[in-house]
């Protein structure tokens, strides 16, 4: 399996490279990047349909199975708008050059995409691997490169896909050479970016220190940089339904948020999500905790890999189906829904059950998107999340106002459930109950239910409850 980690050293490694990235002296720093930024494009805010319904990916995939993906989806009346075309897509990292034994006809691909009402988001990190020739030759001796430090020699370090380099952002020819590149694939129509995080096993390794400025750089400042970069080129090329995908709080597995473990600005990263958990309940419970951090920070909205992005080799489908559809069902309420990662993600492949319960949640999913679309306008310019949290131990939370969810994080499908102050709340499944505001209930849900409740009167209510 191809990862994604960063691989950090634990806590002490994640800790020292923030702590030391933000006491470095290099200017400008993150606010004045987005700020600078936002001054030059002006606010066109309006979430796409397609970037808050439901996305498909694989791991490693190729023209074939990619198109086989969606198609196996909308055969089983699954509904899909949007696939990620992960790393490796190209004939060497980040070269935008479409490798021809994998992908024989892209265009073809986009276009059937399309066709079918399915946009496509591709992978990208901003480095070039060491022996990409002559891409990283001529970046080399160009300049193009950040440094550990001011001797003129360009940084290599070691990411999960090898070894390479950093672009330098505030390199003006750098930026022009590199947005040349992406011209290849914009001019092909694509619709957005994944953009993974390997910037920070860059700060790890102590490349800080940009040429062009002659000075050294924050790591949240190069984030906001990066996303920056791909998001407001590919609107200016495209149009404004083009987004970027980037992690927003995402601390694998430990109990920290803030900036040193943010990526890139709440401000243009509404379409974000955080990755790579385990297949399991664990898994499931860090992925929500990466969440709450990234809801208190001001990010607007999220999602996590559908059953978690990493494989459990001792299930014959790499996760137990119980574990699948709890994850799916959570999912649902979170804008982004997305289902990927290592292994089977297939849910028809589980049984007929898991496909029919998929089918269901997804379709709820898209009911509530005009929903997510309206309250986002007033949380965005308040600076705050669609989602809030109750507590970091059940992970209940509010989507809005007016829906209110209490996942299952363990085997069995009962729980303690404490409902929010103010109104009652109506069950969406089964007799649709009724349960008191600041009222604590354990109750008990099947597979193909779930805790989540509808504020009694609301509008939403006659659009969710028959």
């Amino acid at each position: 399996m191809a990862s994604h980690e960063f691989h950090w050293t634990r806590a002490a490694a994640l800790v020292a490279v923030g702590t030391a990235a933000s006491g470095c002296g290099g200017l400008p720093d993150a606010a004045e990047v987005s700020a600078a930024a936002a001054a030059r494009s002006p606010d066109a805010f309006e979430v796409p349909d397609w970037a808050w319904s439901h996305w498909v990916w694989e791991d490693e995939s190729t023209q074939q199975s990619a198109l086989a993906l969606v198609d196996g989806y909308l055969e089983r009346d699954i509904p899909v708008t949007g696939v990620i075309i992960d790393s490796p897509w190209a004939t060497g990292y980040n070269t935008f050059e479409w490798d021809a034994a994998l992908f024989p006809r892209p265009q073809e691909m986009i276009d059937e995409f399309h066709r079918k009402g399915v946009r496509v988001l591709l992978w990208i990190v901003p480095v070039v691997n060491a022996g990409v020739e002559p891409m990283y030759s001529e970046a080399r001796e160009r300049g193009f490169f950040m440094q550990r430090d001011d001797s003129g020699v360009p940084a290599v370090f070691r990411w999960w896909k090898g070894e390479g380099s950093l672009l330098d952002l505030w390199n003006t020819d750098a930026v022009a050479w590199w947005k040349s590149k992406m011209d290849t694939v914009l001019a092909m129509g694509i619709d957005g970016w994944k953009l993974d995080g390997a910037e920070f096993n860059a700060y790890l390794a102590g490349v800080d220190t940009s040429p062009a400025l002659g000075a050294k750089v924050k790591r949240l400042t190069y984030s906001h940089a990066y996303a920056r970069l791909f998001y407001d080129y590919s609107r200016e090329k495209l149009g404004h339904d083009r987004i970027i995908s980037m992690r927003p709080i995402d601390s694998y597995g430990l109990n920290i948020g803030g900036d040193v473990v943010a990526s890139g600005s709440p401000e243009i990263n509404w379409a974000a999500w955080v990755g790579d958990q385990d297949a399991t309940f664990s898994g499931l419970r860090a992925a929500l905790l990466n969440i709450h951090h990234s809801a208190e920070y001001g990010y607007l909205a999220m999602g996590s890999d559908i059953g978690g992005y990493r494989e459990e080799d001792s299930e014959p489908h790499q996760r137990k189906k119980e574990l699948f559809l709890r994850w799916a069902q959570v999912a649902a309420f979170h804008p982004v829904m997305e289902n990927g990662g290592g292994g089977e993600h297939r849910p028809w492949i589980f049984d007929e059950e898991t496909e029919a319960i998929y089918r269901a949640f997804v379709k709820l999913h898209l009911r509530l998107v005009p929903y997510m679309k309206e309250r986002a306008k007033a949380a965005r310019a308040e600076r705050r999340s669609l989602l809030s949290f109750q507590d970091k131990q059940t992970f209940a939370f509010l989507l809005g106002d007016d829906v209110f969810v209490a996942p299952i994080l363990g085997e069995g499908g009962t729980l303690s459930v404490t409902f929010p102050v103010g109104g009652e709340w109506r069950w969406l499944f089964g007799d649709h109950a009724t349960h008191g505001g600041g009222v604590t209930e354990t109750l008990s849900f099947t597979l193909g239910t779930f805790p989540a409740f509808v504020r009694a009167g609301s509008p939403l209510a006659a659009t969710l409850l028959p």
